[in-house]
Parts: C-alpha cells; sequence; structure tokens
C-alpha cells in the first residue's frame, strides 16, 4: 500500500497549548498561518486529522495530497 504525504495549510498561527492536540502531526507556523504535515496510509488518518481541526473551530485554506514512491 502506497502512502501518501498531506500537506494542510489552516488560516492563523496555532498556539503552543494547541499544537500539543496535534502531536502526531509535524506543524509549521509560517506568516499568519500554520502548516499541518501528516503521513498516511489511507484517507481515513486524513478524515481524522479534518475532524480534529474542525472540533477545535479551525479554518482550513488549502490541502495537498503527494504520493510517496514505493521502493522497488
Amino acid at each position: 500500500m502506497s502512502q501518501r504525504i498531506f500537506d494542510i495549510r489552516i488560516k492563523g498561527e496555532m498556539s503552543p497549548a494547541l499544537r500539543e492536540a496535534f502531536e502526531d502531526v509535524d506543524v509549521t507556523i509560517d506568516c499568519g498561518s500554520t502548516c499541518l504535515r501528516l503521513v498516511a496510509h489511507d484517507t481515513t488518518m486524513l478524515h481524522g486529522l479534518l475532524d480534529r481541526l474542525e472540533s477545535f473551530g479551525l479554518e482550513l485554506l488549502d490541502i495537498h495530497s503527494i504520493e510517496v514512491p514505493q521502493p522497488t
């Protein structure tokens, strides 16, 4: 099964306290927005992360998906 990298950008800069709720993803702060990077085997993990973002009332700006090539 192939892996995908999801880069998710949300509006605003996450506080350190809020970032603790997202310790399972890489979080980067960048000029008024926050980027979360998730490496996942399927979209179930993505949907779980999106549900968490919604539960905190965070505004989604953008999502990019990149397929990770499988070693041969």
